[in-house]
């Protein structure tokens, strides 16, 4: 809160500056930078009239944020005056549209607010200091020095981070030196290292770099040869083992292998243990038809190796037992338990949005050696990759100890969705995790909601209604992925019909409870109807036809044996009105409200 103070106050004076006719200096401007809106000069330099959205400003400003928040105390940017001049030139970016081009570009999502200043409309973007380094959008780390940003490395970065209030126990240099760095732990690192992106030099050449000079490059090594906390648990011998392996036949079953004697490993080579025992019981599946050369693993890689990883590095590391992972054969499933509750707002209803790191030195160095994804990144790829392929998302809960608990339950991939999911177009929305978990959800219920597709996505209810709108965009085979019905969303009948129209495939999807929906009968199409009561309180034969596929002589028909049954009433509307409705609506005992939506 003194920082945003502080930032506001300087933001105020150099405003006022500007009012005087004067630029702030240098001094002035370590916390404080103006910026035009990049992509409004035409020819000759002439400015052209703004627009609520620009993607070059969004990609500009980006970078601007991630500087600012790897400033001690942060900062401010006001947009919209000519930094060399102080000219106001003024924006007409939208500020919330601004906010979310801003995260989904470098993961900050700062506080934006307008500003009038002699009759000329600014923005001002606040950015609170980072917990740990943030890249820009070309993955460097800068920071602000004066009235410019210049480059930063890692371990620059965390020595400067001590110093200041709230700093990470992580961080925290050790008696350790390079001499108590296994050689088997730096040589994990650099096959870690080698295994991502080939195109990028720099990580190629951190891969190759002298130890000394990569683990500074990292974080994890003072200027004066001493490692931190965080480098002392990846790259020194262990007391114990941190993690553990267990495989099983069933739940409760044969303990079929075990492997926890890691004293004496580094954390790096405990994961890189734990990692290959993984990928052997992870078996591959060879997919059939169109698919056919193409092998996929029971538990995607991942994901399995996101819920291993995560469960040890943003584990409690005051506690002493180890992050436990236990693979059930029977089932493709792993397990991850780790020490200690969620943290920092963190819950199983928000992983998906909330970002928070109990030990930000220890998180940032496992990005810097590509264990973990970005922040932000890794919790949605898992979900993503889970439901793509036709799994349950996974399970997150928080245990008394406390402790989280982490289940994937893989087994053959469905092929028919995989058949889906690969035909969405954009290609891009494909990867996707709000589309992915939009159609998860319609393939196994008749239609969903915005509210329900807030809770699902873990998302306001705005953010809900975009993301069904988006989907509604997306096509397969030229047609719609979803479809609107009334104040609902149903899968398209193109979509409904990729995924179940072989007859071979119907029984499996059955058992699987995917399209559970379509021509059901018995309970099934009970069932149906009760979900819509749940948000309208009439039926009709359209309804229920466009829910179910039925023709809507067979909707009809089904609707009357629900009657018959008396799960159902008929409305007292006839022709196109004709409608149905529970028994107990139809005595006045049911209030009739659209509010349940």
């Amino acid at each position: 809160m003194r920082d945003r103070a502080r930032s506001r106050e300087e933001m105020d004076e150099c405003l006022n500056s500007l009012r005087n006719g004067t630029l702030p200096d240098s001094a002035e401007r370590q916390r404080v930078d103006f910026k035009e809106e990049a992509g409004r000069r035409g020819a000759a330099g002439r400015l052209l009239p703004g627009t609520p959205e620009n993607t070059k400003a969004a990609d500009q400003l980006a970078n601007e944020v991630a500087s600012m928040a790897n400033t001690p105390g942060g900062g401010a940017l006001i947009i919209g005056v000519e930094d060399r001049s102080g000219d106001l030139l003024g924006t007409d970016l939208d500020i919330e549209w601004l906010r979310q081009q801003i995260y989904r570009r470098v993961e900050v999502a700062p506080e934006i607010e307008e500003r009038i200043e002699q009759g000329i409309r600014l923005l001002v973007i606040y950015v609170a200091e980072a917990r740990e380094p943030v890249d820009d959008t070309g993955g460097r780390i800068r920071w602000r020095v004066g009235d410019s940003s210049v480059p930063v490395d890692r371990g620059e970065w965390w020595a400067r981070r001590q110093d200041r209030s709230g700093w990470d126990s992580m961080a925290r240099l050790t008696a350790f030196t390079l001499d108590s760095v296994k050689p088997a732990a730096v040589a994990v690192a650099r096959d870690y290292l080698a295994r991502r992106d080939g195109s990028d030099d720099a990580q190629t050449d951190l891969a190759t770099a002298a130890p000394a000079d990569m683990l500074r490059r990292i974080g994890v090594l003072s200027v004066d040869g001493y490692l931190t906390e965080a480098g002392a648990i990846l790259f020194c011998p262990a007391p114990r083992a941190w993690l553990t392996w267990t495989r099983l036949d069933v739940e409760g079953g044969d303990i079929l292998a075990s492997d926890s004697a890691y004293e004496g490993l580094s954390l790096l080579e405990q994961i890189e243990r734990v990692e290959a025992l993984l990928d052997a019981a992870n078996d591959r599946v060879t997919l059939p038809g169109e698919f056919s050369e193409r092998a996929l693993r029971q538990l995607p890689t991942r994901s399995a190796r996101e819920a291993v990883l995560n469960g040890v590095v943003h584990r409690d590391w005051n506690l002493q037992e180890p992050t436990t992972a236990t693979w059930i054969e029977a089932d493709a499933s792993l397990t991850v338990i780790s020490p200690g509750g969620f943290v920092g707002g963190i819950s199983a209803d928000n992983v998906l949005t909330q970002r928070f790191s109990r030990y930000p030195a220890l998180a940032d160095a496992s990005r810097a050696l590509g264990l973990v994804d970005k922040q932000g990144v890794g919790v949605d790829r898992m979900y993503r990759e889970m439901v793509t392929i036709g799994h349950r998302p996974p399970l997150l809960v928080e245990e008394p100890g406390p402790r989280v608990r982490v289940r994937l339950a893989g087994g053959q991939p469905l092929l028919p969705i995989i058949r889906l999911t690969s035909k969405i177009q954009p290609a891009a929305r494909q990867r996707d995790v709000q589309i992915a978990l939009i159609v998860h959800t319609l393939l196994r219920n008749p239609f969903t909601t915005v509210k329900r597709m807030s809770k699902i996505l873990q998302r306001t209810t705005e953010e809900a209604a975009e993301a069904l709108e988006i989907a509604h965009r997306c096509v397969v085979d030229g047609q719609p992925l979803i479809s609107p019905l009334k104040n609902v969303w149903t899968l398209s009948n193109e979509a409904r019909r990729i995924v179940g129209g072989q007859t071979a495939d119907r029984k499996m999807l059955q058992r699987q409870r995917v399209l559970w929906f379509i021509t059901p009968g018995g309970d099934a199409a009970s069932e149906v109807v009760s979900q819509w009561f749940e948000v309208q309180d009439r039926i009709s034969s359209g309804d229920y036809s466009k829910l179910t596929g039925l023709t809507l002589a067979g909707a009809r028909g089904a609707l009357d044996r629900l009657v018959q049954d008396g799960r159902l009433v008929r409305g007292d509307a006839t022709g196109r009105n004709a409608h149905y409705l529970q028994p107990v609506n139809a005595y006045g005992l049911y209030s009739e409200s659209d509010s349940r939506v």
